[in-house]
This record gives C-alpha cells, structure tokens and sequence, in this order.
C-alpha cells in the first residue's frame, strides 16, 4: 500500500471514528455505502435514503436515528438529496448534526471523491493488510 493511500485510509478512519462517538445514527444513498461505513468502523444504525421515499425515512430515523448525520453524496444530486432530507427531518430529528457531513465531506473530497462508495478502493487492498501493519507502526497520527 502506498504510503500516501495509507495516510488517507488513517485520516478517514478517524473522521470516521469521531462520526461513531458523536452519533447514533447516519443516512447513506444505497447498501454500498453503508457497508463502506460499516467497514471502516461505524457501530451505529445506517439508514439508506435510495430504497425509501423521504416520509418513510423521516418516520424511520424520527423513530430510532437519534443524533444524525445525513451524509449522501457531495455530488450535485447527493447535496439536493441532503437539503431536501434534513428539510423534512429537522422538526422531527433530536439532534441533525450537519458539522459532522461537513467534516465527513471535507475528508472525502479532499481527494476528489464524491461518494461514500467511493472509498472502497481503501478497504478493498487485501494483499497489503501485512504492509498496513507495519505502516502503522511507523506512522503514528494525532
């Protein structure tokens, strides 16, 4: 694994891991997405907004989403997707966290992706587990 791609795999990981302190719950587009969440370390409750309209989903996520973040794509349909979705949410959510799709949006298009799915390339490098164990013990991130 190339040491810039393991850097980035650390970084989105630990946006990651703040996401899974601060939240209970996220909104993704589709399955993909949610396992790429799932792989990198999400604990919480993923909601998909592709296979349900937006009053389904408000019921789902007013009913069991907590503190959420909605995090569709940062393409132009995902950002429409998102305003429309926290429209309907905000007088039902406890808690719609838009600093965390901010921050997770930063991480994510600072290397030019635009999709949660688009991260798989990072997860998907089997071959190089052994070389990611030993980067990580020479590269330490605070």
């Amino acid at each position: 694994m190339r040491k810039e791609k393991f850097r980035e795999l650390q970084a989105v990981r630990k946006v990651v891991e703040k996401l899974d302190r601060d939240l209970d719950s996220i909104i993704v587009e589709g399955e993909s997405d949610s396992r790429v969440m799932k792989d990198l370390g999400f604990t919480g409750k993923v909601f998909l907004s592709a296979e349900k309209d937006i009053e389904d989903l408000v019921e789902n996520v007013s009913r069991g989403g907590g503190r959420t973040a909605i995090l569709t794509d940062f393409d132009a349909h995902g950002k429409k997707q998102s305003g429309k979705i926290r429209q309907a949410l905000e007088p039902e959510a406890d808690y719609l966290s838009l600093s965390s799709r901010r921050e997770f949006g930063r991480q994510l298009t600072s290397e030019d992706r635009y999709a949660v799915e688009d991260l798989r390339p990072l997860l998907d490098d089997r071959d190089e587990r052994f070389k990611q164990a030993a980067l990580s013990r020479l590269y330490t991130f605070d």
